[in-house]
């Protein structure tokens, strides 16, 4: 008889935890994005019979330490980030950082081609495109930075790009983070 009162009442004590297993709340789902979607931006790109005779320029990246993490990265204040457990970069963020540069700004040039710089190339009489990423993330403030420097053609600028979020959420600020590389590649282009 104890036995059969027994079964009921743990059933009931531990009911509320069985529940909380099997619903899956949306905020604990992991979203993963892709800053260079290859699908809309035609990256699988045919090396064409005009792009042998463009002159070859060769594209090196160095991005921040803290920009290595799997995750998107808020600033929350002046001197504190936040990074987004939930929200993950696809690859990483470095590859995609470069391969939209490396598309955006074959796609915009008529006279030259962008090749990934290689170890062996480094003393090369080629012209070289170095560019240095410090900061590129979203701010707590709805705002998506981009800045850092380049050098390229014997000489070195700076860079800074912002955009205000207009909608809510890490997607609208991926797009933006995308539209931010575009903007850098549109001004090394024009250099």
């Amino acid at each position: 008889m104890i036995i059969k009162n027994i079964i009921p009442i743990t059933l009931l004590a531990i009911s509320p935890f069985l529940g909380g297993c099997s619903a899956s709340s949306e905020s604990d789902m992991t979203s993963y994005y892709m800053l260079n979607n290859p699908a809309s931006s035609g990256v699988a790109q045919a090396v064409h019979s005009k792009d042998k005779a463009k002159q070859r320029v060769l594209l090196s990246l160095e991005v921040a330490d803290y920009l290595s993490s799997p995750y998107l990265v808020m600033q929350m204040d002046e001197h504190k980030i936040h990074y987004a457990t939930f929200h993950m970069w696809a690859e990483p963020l470095t590859d995609s950082i470069f391969n939209s540069l490396l598309h955006d700004l074959n796609a915009m040039s008529d006279t030259e081609i962008f090749v990934p710089a290689l170890r062996r190339d480094q003393d090369s009489q080629q012209t070289h495109l170095s560019v240095s990423i410090d900061y590129f993330h979203v701010t707590s403030q709805s705002k998506v930075i981009l800045s850092g420097s380049y050098e390229y053609q014997g000489g070195h600028r700076n860079f800074s790009f912002e955009a205000t979020m207009q909608e809510d959420g890490y997607s609208h600020s991926v797009a933006l983070m995308r539209a931010l590389m575009q903007k850098l590649a549109k001004q090394i282009s024009s250099t």
